[in-house]
């Protein structure tokens, strides 16, 4: 006995649907099963206590059979020493063996206060910085006082100075607000102080290295259904950094 044409052609169509069948069924018990468990996560200090936490216990009332563990350092920690599951990182990322997820675009801005540039001409071009008093974060790897502007297509190095440095972002920001010197800090960081008028850009027709903010994670297939929720829900609600969350946390 053999198949007619049209049984063959009914056979790969029976193929199809069986497959489809049975991917929806494991897709299902993924959704129903494995919506729990345990997420650690690491995550920067500043930005881990303004908005991860929140987005977590949002996540928690949502998903109230999974787990979280936030762990917030000042520097990134090694995602799989570490038995993390997730991490979120700024700007560019290192060619580490993990896979990552753009979760949202960010600029940096240079900025100082309004009291500042009353005592000093504001700086008209990158290489004015060096007659004023920068305030530098000093993190992780990178070369300290170092600043790089783009403008058109061309690059701007200036290497900047001052008398105040720390490798913490909130005693930068608050130095930067108490009129100690010029910046550079994330949007989500100075948004609204920019708004409110406690600090001004500078330079702000020149553009620095972006602050793209990114979940990076060990799992190259088979991530968690857990995990991708986790990340699908930070990815929708980094839509309203910074612009919604003033005052709520």
């Amino acid at each position: 006995m053999s198949l007619t044409a049209n049984g063959k052609i009914y056979l790969e169509y029976a193929h199809q649907v069986t497959t489809t069948i049975e991917e929806m069924s494991y897709a299902l018990r993924q959704k129903t099963d494995e919506a729990e468990g345990l997420i650690r996560i690491n995550a920067p200090f500043g930005f881990g206590r303004k908005y991860v936490s929140r987005f977590v216990s949002d996540f928690i009332e949502e998903y109230p059979k999974i787990e979280c563990q936030l762990h917030l350092s000042d520097h990134p920690l090694n995602l799989i020493t570490n038995a993390f599951d997730i991490g979120i990182r700024f700007g560019s990322l290192p060619d580490s063996g993990l896979h990552a997820r753009k979760i949202a675009s960010h600029r940096r801005f240079l900025c100082a206060s309004p009291d500042y540039l009353a005592t000093k001409d504001e700086p008209l071009s990158p290489q004015d910085l060096v007659h004023h008093n920068c305030i530098v974060l000093r993190q992780n790897d990178e070369t300290y006082g170092n600043w790089h502007f783009t403008k058109e297509e061309q690059i701007y190095h200036v290497r900047v100075g001052g008398n105040l440095s720390s490798n913490d972002g909130e005693s930068v920001l608050s130095w930067t607000l108490k009129g100690h010197g010029i910046a550079i800090r994330a949007e989500w960081d100075v948004y609204h102080h920019i708004k409110q008028g406690a600090l001004k850009k500078v330079l702000g027709e020149y553009q620095l290295p972006n602050a793209d903010i990114y979940a990076v994670y060990p799992y190259k297939q088979n991530i968690p259904i857990r995990l991708r929720m986790f990340i699908d829900f930070l990815a929708e609600k980094m839509k309203i950094v910074p612009f919604e969350l003033n005052g709520t946390i």
